[in-house]
């Protein structure tokens, strides 16, 4: 069969081949960009990305169209430039020199527990109100952080269940209305923990941490001997495990505060290619970008447990650095 069937346009997906966020799944709706712009479904922070790089959409028999946009340097599919051409299956998509993979999506199942050496211990979250959490929560963050850069960019559709769920995460997550509280970014429940974890910077180097109050807005991780300063650009790596499979779910963010022992971290979004490290401007590594999942497999793991967060923790704010 030349193209795939009709089918949802989430029955499909974007899967990146290369760079330090080699792996990750982008399920496609029905107008997926990419772009250099922060506010891409998929933002690739390289200097020959146009800001308004590329589309994909549906046509009028259900099929994925990639469509360049006039860019600067061209998309490619399979090696060939093209301006406008319907994807197949296992298509190879090039633009720069990201390469993306079109591919059936699956539905990753709900996050069971959390890898620590040979070992696996459930995943738990404190929440505000004191209710240890499972892994579900830490699926419905990033849920929510996807359907809330989608609703910022171009709105959900109202026809769309997607809207339902944005409304119910939204009531979940966020915190009630308090005097004084201007900053949104401070508005959602942070949910106490103590987990080692990664942060990988973007020369590809890796630094353990431990991660503490996590949530929509952020996480606090404490690390020694890290040489990280404020708006430094990180990634988050957490190592999961559900039904079997093992998935490293990766959380682009910016450094907001530095400590003695540790950072504070904003969520933010710009995957950047392993073969060059190019700087990024923080206007364009902002909060709107989408949180993105890798997934890995069981040979690739690291040593990766959690550990429940006192309750004193549970339900506070970043601290601000000294």
């Amino acid at each position: 069969m030349d193209h795939p069937p009709s089918s949802p346009p989430s029955s499909w997906q974007l899967r990146v081949l290369n760079g330090p966020l080699r792996g990750t799944v982008h399920p496609l709706s029905d107008r997926f960009g990419i772009g250099r712009s922060s506010r891409s479904d998929l933002q690739l922070a390289h200097e020959a990305v146009s800001r308004h790089h590329a589309h994909i959409a549906i046509d009028d028999g259900d099929r994925h169209v990639l469509v360049d946009l006039v860019s600067r340097n061209g998309s490619y599919i399979d090696g060939r430039k093209v301006e406008r051409e319907t994807l197949r299956p296992h298509t190879i998509v090039r633009i720069a020199d990201t390469e993306l993979v079109f591919e059936p999506a699956t539905a990753p199942a709900a996050t069971e527990r959390v890898l620590r050496g040979h070992e696996k211990a459930t995943v738990a979250l404190v929440g505000p109100d004191g209710v240890e959490h499972g892994g579900q929560l830490l699926d419905e963050i990033i849920e929510y952080r996807t359907l809330r850069a989608r609703a910022r960019r171009d709105g959900l559709r109202d026809d769309d269940e997607e809207r339902a769920r944005f409304d119910v995460l939204t009531q979940q997550l966020r915190q009630p209305p308090e005097a004084g509280l201007q900053d949104e970014r401070r508005a959602f429940w942070r949910f106490s923990c103590s987990f080692p974890a990664m942060l990988r910077l973007p020369s590809d180097a890796e630094l353990p941490c431990e991660v503490h109050d996590l949530g929509v807005d952020g996480a606090r991780a404490e690390l020694t001997s890290h040489g990280l300063e404020f708006d430094d650009i990180v990634w988050l790596c957490l190592l999961l495990e559900a039904q079997g499979q093992i998935r490293e779910h990766v959380l682009p963010a910016r450094v907001a505060w530095v400590g003695s022992s540790g950072v504070g971290m904003a969520f933010a979004g710009a995957p950047r290619s392993r073969e060059r490290v190019r700087p990024v401007s923080r206007p364009g590594f902002d909060e709107d970008a989408p949180t993105v999942r890798l997934d890995i497999s069981p040979g690739e793991t690291q040593n990766l447990g959690l550990v429940i967060g006192s309750p004193e923790s549970r339900g506070r704010h970043w601290p601000k650095s000294s």
